[in-house]
């Protein structure tokens, strides 16, 4: 029973990206709902929008994400 209520939130949340798609945001609003709109935390949506500023489409963001997903991690030595 719970993976068709899984399953429903995943269609309720590409109904809401492709409704939103083209409309931008601030990066606050979609922070407040990075997890439904992009199934990440928002300590993820933090990093990866460091530094910007001004408003975005949901489509921009999810892809800013996913790139900042796969970038390479550097270690560092203290």
């Amino acid at each position: 029973m719970s993976e068709i209520k899984i399953n429903k939130e995943l269609a309720e949340s590409k109904k809401v990206i492709k409704s939103t798609d083209k409309k931008k945001y601030k990066l606050d609003d979609l922070r407040k709902n990075c997890l439904a709109l992009f199934n990440v935390t928002i300590s993820t949506f933090d990093g990866a929008v460091t530094g910007l500023t001004g408003e975005y489409t949901v489509i921009e963001i999810k892809n800013i994400i996913d790139k900042w997903k796969m970038r390479e991690v550097k270690e560092t030595l203290i």
